[in-house]
């Protein structure tokens, strides 16, 4: 929400363009991508920058849809999507970019995911995972573990640090969008109200009032300062290919 005035629709292609400036993705770049969810980052970072991508995921439901949006819009030359564990990702690429999937990798595997990434990473390449996190480690609520997200868990920065410090990894840029994602949820919880009655009446009015206590405490949460949203930007130690300032990020 670099204006105030934007549309969810622009803000989430706003965010998405962020992402690509950090990366300083350019045409040809080999992506992968881990947990790409509905495929949208996949999509427009082929669309608009030129990328080939392959992207890993475990949900079959969401593989299908991304697949078939790809083969009816004609940019499945240029996107792959594969039903699989990250953990599975193999070949080389210049870039690597999870969004959203590290609050469900279990922090016993945070070295695993940083080996993923050395292993397929390139010597110039760049990698951004983007995770809700917390300043505090502590676990999750036990109301969000039941109902919402059984088994997520949002980390700290020094936790996220096990990712990179292993493998020699530096870190370029660390952002905290904690106020983008609040202005997120409200937007996500008008739209809920202004549908609550079709929900209702396909879900049941305990999953309504679920769900809707869900965007709300949550918003509070990010509003609060009990929840962060981090970026974190890395590349190979020895990679003098780096960007010398930050203008890239804002230059348009």
């Amino acid at each position: 929400f670099s204006d105030p005035t934007m549309t969810l629709e622009a803000a989430q292609r706003a965010k998405m363009d962020h992402v690509c400036r950090k990366l300083q993705l350019k045409p040809g770049d080999r992506v992968a991508e881990a947990g790409c969810g509905w495929g949208g980052l996949a999509r427009h970072m082929a669309l608009n920058y030129g990328a080939q991508v392959t992207s890993w995921n475990i949900s079959a439901e969401q593989i299908r849809f991304a697949c078939n949006r790809a083969k009816s819009e004609g940019y499945d030359d240029r996107v792959h999507y594969v039903e699989d564990d990250y953990r599975n990702i193999s070949g080389e690429f210049d870039v690597f970019v999870s969004i959203g999937m590290l609050e469900h990798v279990g922090r016993q595997n945070y070295t695993a995911l940083g080996q993923v990434v050395n292993q397929c990473l390139g010597q110039q390449g760049r990698a951004l995972i983007h995770t809700i996190g917390r300043n505090h480690s502590q676990l999750m609520n036990a109301w969000i573990e039941k109902r919402i997200f059984p088994g997520a868990y949002p980390p700290t920065l020094r936790e996220m640090t096990d990712i990179v410090e292993p493998f020699g990894f530096s870190v370029l840029d660390i952002e905290n969008l904690r106020l983008h994602y609040a202005r997120t949820l409200e937007e996500w919880l008008q739209r809920f109200d202004a549908a609550s009655d079709s929900v209702g009446a396909q879900l049941g009015k305990e999953f309504e009032r679920t769900w809707r206590l869900y965007l709300a405490g949550s918003q509070a949460a990010f509003l609060a300062g009990k929840l962060q949203l981090f970026q974190m930007l890395f590349a190979r130690e020895r990679d003098n290919t780096i960007p010398w300032s930050r203008s890239h990020l804002y230059g348009n």
